[in-house]
């Protein structure tokens, strides 16, 4: 065990460069659309580019690392990243920017499915839940440290944009150094979306309706920000605590979820976002700004904490085998979602303004909340001494699923100090 920390380390180094610039940009590219006047739909559509281009790299990935291998694959994808981040510098255009999101989703997915699949390979089986522990806290935390950095410096310059190319240059020394031995190819295994429904009804539409939800306010949040009149720095701050809240309040919950039916905590939490989201599409723009902190900050405990707890309630009911193809698709349910949340909640915006944001996530957290409560009397739940414990599991790529202690190893994906 002790030999395989320093590559575990170098790992999640590698990726904690890389988030801090996604976090970054994540808030930049929205803003500066609104700062130069472009619509709201257009906005959508360039966030709904950058879904699409991770759903498609977190099938096609493992093909091409089977091809030229981990180190050469992560290389592409970092020069990829940093090349087409210094490209939105060119000019302002959704059709210029839009295609370069599409090729950062694409190469996020694509690291993420290396560094997680290396780590997989690296970790042993008694300290995974600790190395996917480390690994979600760092991602969140960078993520929402990357958010932060827009407080201090002019969104309409070129610096920042420099800044995120910098880092996915960066990202590559780490990993380029460990003497890690390369693990096999990383596999994609699925199940078709019948299969998982017929397991867990549940967990597969609340997945996909959490993309639908979670990915239009994370990515359109900053435009909103500026509608009602904030700066550059109260909007990342608004951005950045739904990150901490969702990591403060996922164990929690978790908890919670381990001792009661987990899908009366889903409906609990999709209640508190239909709540949160009201509060703030009727009397946000009233609040101060320490007001609509809080109001994000739960809203992020609670929206960004039920992917993973319907991932748990699906594994409560998966046989061990089943772990990995079940997780992997509903992961890919997520993303879908994903690839349509962004652009329907702008054409919300555009008819009603930005309170429309809100009323969408209003909606879909109601509508989600109610078939989880339908689905409550439909099927008992599995007793608490039969369940599995709750693990928080991020929506990186299909590989982190491998990294849950619930889901058993492989020995062809065991790696040095494993077996």
């Amino acid at each position: 065990m002790r030999d395989a920390f320093p590559a575990i380390l170098a790992i999640v180094l590698g990726v904690m460069i890389l988030q801090l610039g996604n976090g970054l940009i994540g808030v930049l590219v929205p803003l500066r659309m609104g700062l130069e006047g472009l619509s709201p739909t257009m906005v959508g559509v360039v966030a709904t580019f950058y879904s699409f281009g991770f759903l498609i790299g977190c099938l096609l990935v493992p093909r091409m690392v089977r091809g030229i291998g981990h180190i050469r694959t992560f290389a592409v994808f970092a020069a990829a990243v940093s090349a087409s981040t210094l490209g939105l510098t060119l000019g302002i255009d959704w059709g210029l920017w839009g295609g370069r999101r599409v090729r950062r989703g694409l190469c996020m997915a694509g690291l993420g499915s290396v560094a997680e699949s290396w780590l997989v390979a690296q970790a042993p089986q008694p300290i995974r839940g600790r190395v996917l522990s480390l690994y979600m806290i760092s991602n969140k935390l960078t993520l929402a440290g990357g958010q932060m950095l827009l407080a201090i410096g002019d969104p309409m310059g070129t610096g920042f944009f420099l800044l995120i190319s910098v880092c996915a240059s960066l990202s590559l020394i780490p990993v380029a150094l460990t003497r890690a031995v390369t693990p096999p190819p990383p596999t994609v295994a699925t199940m078709s979306l019948k299969e998982v429904y017929g397991i867990a009804p549940a967990a597969l539409i609340g997945c996909f309706a959490t993309g639908i939800m979670n990915a239009a306010v994370i990515g359109i949040t900053p435009l909103y920000g500026l509608q009602i009149g904030m700066a550059a720095g109260p909007i990342a701050a608004l951005v950045s605590v739904m990150q901490i809240g969702s990591l403060l309040a996922q164990w929690p919950m978790g908890w919670l979820s381990d001792r009661i039916d987990r899908r009366r905590v889903i409906v609990a939490g999709l209640l508190v976002v239909l709540a949160a989201s009201l509060a703030i599409a009727l009397v946000g723009p009233s609040l101060p700004n320490w007001a609509m902190y809080g109001l994000f900050a739960i809203w992020g405990a609670t929206g960004l904490s039920v992917y993973a707890l319907c991932i748990a309630h699906a594994s409560d009911f998966a046989e061990p085998g089943q772990m990995v193809p079940l997780t992997s698709t509903l992961l890919l349910a997520w993303a879908i979602g994903s690839t349509i949340g962004p652009l329907l909640a702008t054409l919300v915006m555009e008819l009603i303004g930005p309170a429309g944001l809100f009323l969408y996530a209003a909606a879909i957290s109601g509508a989600t909340g109610g078939f989880v409560a339908y689905r409550m009397t439909r099927r008992a739940a599995k007793p608490a001494d039969l369940r599995e414990k709750f693990v928080n599991v991020p929506a990186t790529s299909p590989q982190a699923m491998k990294l849950d202690p619930r889901t058993p190893m492989a020995d062809d994906e065991s790696g040095p100090g494993v077996k």
